[in-house]
Parts: C-alpha cells; sequence; structure tokens
C-alpha cells in the first residue's frame, strides 16, 4: 500500500463534528430541509410527527389516572400530557373533576 493511499483512507485524520446540542440540532435541521415531506403532510423530520401514532388506549388513561392519584397522594402535582388530560376530561365524573384539579394544581402546564 502506497503512502498516498494510507493517508486517504485514514479515517482518523478527518475532522469530527461537534457533538454539542447546539451543532447537532443544526445538522438535523439542515438534514430535514434536504429531504422530501413526509406522506402524512408533516415536515420532512420523522422525530416531529406523531401522525402515525396510535390513540390512547382505556388501559392507558386508566394507568395515567392510577398513578396521577397516587402521586396526588403522595404531596406530589403530576404532570400529565394534554391528551391524557383530555381523555380524563370526556369520560366525566372522577375523572373529568381530576382532569380539572390536576389543570389547577399545575397551573395550565402538560408533559
Amino acid at each position: 500500500m502506497t503512502e498516498r493511499y494510507a493517508r486517504q483512507c485514514d479515517h482518523r485524520a478527518l475532522p469530527h463534528p461537534s457533538q454539542d446540542r447546539l451543532s447537532q440540532s443544526q445538522r438535523r435541521l439542515a438534514s430535514a430541509r434536504r429531504m422530501p415531506a413526509l406522506d402524512c403532510g408533516c415536515s420532512p423530520d420523522p422525530w416531529l410527527c406523531h401522525c402515525t401514532e396510535p390513540p390512547l388506549s382505556t388501559r392507558a388513561v386508566n394507568g395515567w389516572r392510577d398513578a396521577a392519584n397516587y402521586l396526588l397522594a403522595q404531596g406530589k402535582t403530576p404532570l400529565l400530557p394534554v391528551e391524557v388530560l383530555q381523555a380524563l376530561w370526556r369520560r366525566g365524573g372522577a375523572d373529568g373533576a381530576l382532569a380539572e384539579e390536576l389543570h389547577s394544581l399545575s397551573g395550565g402546564e402538560v408533559a
């Protein structure tokens, strides 16, 4: 192997891109700009598309409700995703009251 060829193949000589959060985000944004939009019409970045996520199941909402009640009993204020709060509120009754209580306790913040 010639010396010139060895220098060309030496990957250690290549500069490594910076790994801080800002430069990673800039590279991701630049990459997303080069890609076509997704079939659902969302931005090209698949991390930002939630179209393919399945809807919340009754079991999942029950789990969030039980976890929130447990944390409230411990004196802590849980932050639930807005979709879970909406599902609880739509149920009405005790679940609706829980959703309103969590919303007021958290000052309108959601996870």
